[in-house]
C-alpha cells in the first residue's frame, strides 16, 4: 500500500535566526525543506497537505526577498495550504492578497485551499480523488453541507485534552472533530505540539512545528506525517536533527537580570519608612526619561505596596 499525501503544520521559514539556536539556522532550515522534498520524491511525488504558517513573521512585517526567492526555487510541490496568522500581514484573512503565500499561489508554486467554502478543489494523484476544504487563519469553522468523505485543513488553536495554558481559547481534539462529523481527515495547525486522535475511522493530526524556533522545544521532535487514503491511516516520520544547538541562555539572562531588578526594587521599598524625603528623591530619580517605563513601573508599584 502506497502513501497519499505528507501531512505537516507550522513549517515558519524565516530570514533570521531565532535567538534559541546556536548553530547557522538557515542551513538547517534548507536541510529541512530538502529533506521534505526528498521524502516527497520517495513517495512518488505524493502532494503535501500544511495545515498553515508556511512562515514566520513574528518579529518582521513579511518574509525578506531573499527568502520568498528561496521559497519559490526550494519548495516542494505539490503543495496545498491554509494561511495561518503568522502568514497573514496583520494576521487579518482580509490582508492575504498582500502576503508572501499570495505570491507563491500567484507563481504557480503552491494553491490556497478552498477561500470561502466554494469551488472545492480537487486533489488529484494515482490513488484517485478527494476533496480538501480549508479553513484558514480567522474563519468561521462550520460543517459544510453537501459533502462526503474529505479531509480539513485548519490553522487554529487545537490541543489535546486540555488547554495547554490559562485563558487558551481553541478546541479540543474531541471538540474539534464533533464539528467536523464529515471529515474523515482533520489536519490541524498553529499549535505547535504533536499529537494525534481518532474517532472511530476518523483521525484528527497535528503535526507540530517543523522546525525548532523557540527555546523550550529542546526536547521537541519534529516529525510529518504520511496518509494512506484507502484505510485512512497515518505513519509519523521523524524529521532529522541535531542535538545541542537549542539555548536557553538569552532566557537565563534575562531571569537574572529581574532578579537583580527585584532585588533592587526590594531594597528600595525597606528605605520608605525613612520618611518623605526618599519618596521625594525617588520620584526625581525616576523622571529620568532614560529609565524604561516598565523599571519605573516596577519601583513605584512596590514602593505603593508598603
Amino acid at each position: 500500500m502506497k502513501a497519499s499525501a505528507i501531512l505537516t503544520a507550522d513549517i515558519e521559514l524565516r530570514a533570521y535566526a531565532p535567538l534559541c539556536r546556536t548553530d547557522d539556522h538557515w542551513k538547517t532550515q534548507e536541510r529541512k525543506i530538502k529533506w521534505l522534498r526528498e521524502l516527497q520524491e520517495k513517495h512518488d511525488m505524493i502532494p503535501i497537505l500544511d495545515a498553515g504558517d508556511l512562515f514566520d513573521k513574528k518579529y518582521k512585517v513579511n518574509p525578506s526577498h531573499e527568502l520568498l526567492g528561496w521559497a519559490i526555487e526550494n519548495l516542494p510541490r505539490p503543495f496545498y495550504t491554509v494561511p495561518g496568522n503568522h502568514d497573514l500581514p496583520g494576521k487579518s484573512i482580509e490582508n492575504y492578497q498582500n502576503s508572501a503565500m499570495a505570491v507563491l499561489e500567484k507563481a504557480g508554486i503552491l494553491t490556497y485551499v478552498n477561500k470561502e467554502f466554494v469551488d472545492i478543489k480537487m486533489v488529484e494523484n494515482r490513488y484517485g480523488q478527494y476533496e480538501i476544504i480549508g479553513f484558514p487563519w480567522g474563519k468561521e469553522i462550520i460543517q459544510p453541507s453537501g459533502i462526503l468523505s474529505s479531509i480539513a485543513l485548519i490553522h487554529t488553536m487545537v490541543y489535546k485534552d486540555s488547554p495547554p495554558f490559562p485563558g487558551c481559547e481553541g478546541y479540543s481534539a474531541k471538540e474539534l472533530m464533533n464539528l467536523l462529523p464529515d471529515f474523515d481527515l482533520i489536519v490541524s495547525g498553529h499549535n505547535h505540539q504533536t499529537f494525534t486522535h481518532k474517532i472511530g475511522n476518523r483521525i484528527l493530526v497535528n503535526p507540530g512545528s517543523l522546525m525548532r524556533n523557540d527555546a523550550d522545544q529542546i526536547d521537541h521532535k519534529p516529525s510529518v506525517f504520511l496518509w494512506y487514503a484507502e484505510t485512512n491511516e497515518i505513519e509519523q516520520v521523524f524529521v532529522p536533527i541535531r542535538k545541542g544547538v537549542i539555548s536557553r541562555e538569552h532566557i537565563e539572562e534575562a531571569n537574572a537580570r529581574e532578579t537583580r531588578l527585584d532585588a533592587f526594587v526590594e531594597k528600595l521599598g525597606d528605605t520608605v519608612e525613612h520618611g518623605i524625603d526618599f519618596l521625594k528623591n525617588l520620584e526625581t530619580a525616576t523622571d529620568n526619561k532614560e529609565i524604561p517605563q516598565p523599571v519605573k513601573d516596577k519601583v513605584w508599584g512596590y514602593v505603593e505596596q508598603k
